[in-house]
């Protein structure tokens, strides 16, 4: 896909989601994102605190004032753990480009993602979301080559049509944390939109340390959410779903028996909110989520959005 050259990036907003990551993490990437915009970018930086650490929030506000001078620098912030999708698609409501990026904050973007990924777009209109190939541990590592459709994109690192994904119904709040992607990979394209994976361009990926809690913790939020995921959007849902549930025992026997404790725990407490999980993929299919139902979601949850500070990192409030 031949895409022209794009002078500008000012339609192009940013999205900075922050937890409990260490500043030096933090400062990585928004100087690779700094150096993705380039100088002078004007689109707006939202730093979106996410039940954020202190050092992480100070840290957050003073790279967002120093690393993208000229830009709209926003501040969203939640004192609640809101979790990927629902963090997401307020930070998608308060911006205001055409196109958001996504990208994952102990990650690096290439110095040309957001400006190819954006000339992507701008040549096919039927594409919501285009992607870098993501590069890094446990990755698909794509080689370079032409754009080409996916059935589904990572959020990891995306760039996203704003206006259409939230008509679209945005990312669904039910999936607090994983999966999220998926659901609305397969919604996206099931209305008819083109996901983009664009491999002549890199995202690097630099996970962190796996600490026991950290394990527990990403298998728990995978399996809770991917078994409403699967009988979700099963073709067959009651054997489809009969053969992915005779596979979670199995699943807890291997991490035990790869010695990984901390991963058949997360598992097995995930088994305790299968009802709940199955309850809520029948509710979505016979009710799919979509834009409507996002916007009186966000009616409901809107949160203010705070100007920054430039001589103290302090918001101010505005909208």
């Amino acid at each position: 896909m031949t895409a022209p050259a794009r002078t500008s990036l000012d339609d192009v907003d940013v999205v900075f989601l922050v937890h409990r990551e260490a500043p030096e993490m933090l400062a990585r990437h928004h100087a690779a994102v700094s150096a993705a915009t380039g100088p002078g970018w004007r689109g707006r930086a939202l730093l979106v605190e996410n039940a954020a650490a202190p050092a992480t929030s100070a840290a957050a506000r003073a790279l967002l004032r120093d690393c993208h001078p000229d830009a709209d620098a926003r501040v969203l912030s939640s004192p609640r753990n809101l979790g990927w999708a629902r963090a997401m698609d307020l930070a998608l409501d308060a911006c205001a480009g055409r196109y958001v990026a996504l990208v994952n904050s102990d990650g690096e973007p290439g110095p040309d993602v957001l400006r190819r990924l954006a000339a992507v777009l701008d040549a096919e209109p039927r594409a919501v979301w285009a992607a870098p190939a993501v590069h890094g541990p446990g990755e698909d590592d794509d080689p370079p080559g032409p754009p080409f459709p996916a059935e589904e994109l990572g959020g990891t690192a995306l760039l996203v049509r704003r206006a259409e994904f939230l008509a679209a119904g945005g990312f669904d709040p039910l999936y607090f944390f994983y999966n999220e992607d998926r659901d609305a990979s397969r919604r996206l394209r099931a209305a008819g939109h083109l996901l983009l994976r664009v491999p002549d361009t890199v995202f690097r990926h630099g996970k962190g340390g796996r600490t026991a809690r950290g394990v527990f913790l990403r298998e728990w939020h995978y399996a809770r959410t991917v078994q409403v995921l699967r009988p979700q959007h099963a073709d067959r849902p009651v054997r489809e779903t009969a053969a992915f549930l005779a596979g979670r025992g199995r699943a807890v026997l291997d991490h035990v028996r790869d010695g990984d404790a901390p991963g058949a725990a997360g598992i097995a407490l995930a088994l305790a909110e299968l009802p709940r999980g199955l309850v809520m993929a029948a509710a979505r299919r016979r009710r799919p989520w979509d834009g409507a139902r996002l916007a009186a979601w966000l009616d409901r949850n809107r949160l203010p959005v705070s100007g920054l500070s430039r001589s103290s990192g302090a918001p101010s409030r505005s909208r």
